[in-house]
């Protein structure tokens, strides 16, 4: 239906072939809104480099835009890393050695550490199991109130949506079919978004 592929465009990642993408009132510039806007993947391998260690992957963001001498990212990088829920030993791990679960609380610690004034969540949650995902979805509440920022949440999930979005945006087709609260979004007669709440309370 177009959620992820929305993702990738409003993170730059693709380019629309029409239309445009507006942030915050202006077009988007993709080389000045780098470190406001950041994308966490589906599948959190995919984020890493298999040869790099996790203390690399943490450690090129405050490299790059904040110029911290080794001693400074090392104790920078320790209070994200307690901030997200893991421990210092992950540091000198490879990705294969560590847990889905994990290597998406280290995906959004690299985002958290570029500050970033969106952070868009594509499906982040749906290849971990129940407990793992409640858990993500806590920490993402605990972001959202201590970094003041935005998240854009795709997901298919409406039991996630429900606890954890203000306004939901149903796609079909690439459009937009529905908007508004998730209250609002039970009360639609939209045959669509019937068929999508059907499916989530039989699932459920």
């Amino acid at each position: 239906c177009g959620k992820s592929t929305l993702a990738r465009l409003v993170s730059g990642i693709e380019k629309p072939s029409s239309g445009s993408l507006l942030y915050q009132g202006k077009t988007v510039d993709f080389k000045k809104s780098r470190k406001d806007i950041q994308l966490i993947l589906q599948n959190p391998i995919e984020s890493f480099s298999p040869r790099m260690k996790i203390k690399q992957f943490l450690y090129e963001p405050y490299h790059y835009f904040y110029h911290l001498n080794k001693k400074e990212v090392m104790t920078a990088i320790k209070k994200i890393l307690e901030q997200v829920g893991m421990d210092e030993a992950c540091l000198e791990k490879y990705p294969h050695e560590l847990s889905g679960g994990q290597l998406q609380r280290i995906s959004i610690a690299r985002a958290l550490i570029i500050q970033p004034q969106l952070l868009i969540c594509d499906e982040i949650t749906s290849s971990l199991d129940q407990v793992i995902q409640r858990d993500i979805i806590e920490l993402l509440k605990q972001c959202v109130y201590k970094y003041h920022m935005a998240i854009l949440f795709v997901s298919h999930d409406l039991s996630l949506v429900h606890e954890f979005c203000h306004q939901v945006l149903v796609l079909n087709d690439g459009k937009i079919i529905e908007k508004g609260t998730i209250q609002q979004l039970y009360k639609s007669e939209n045959e669509v978004v019937q068929n999508l709440l059907k499916a989530a309370y039989l699932n459920g």
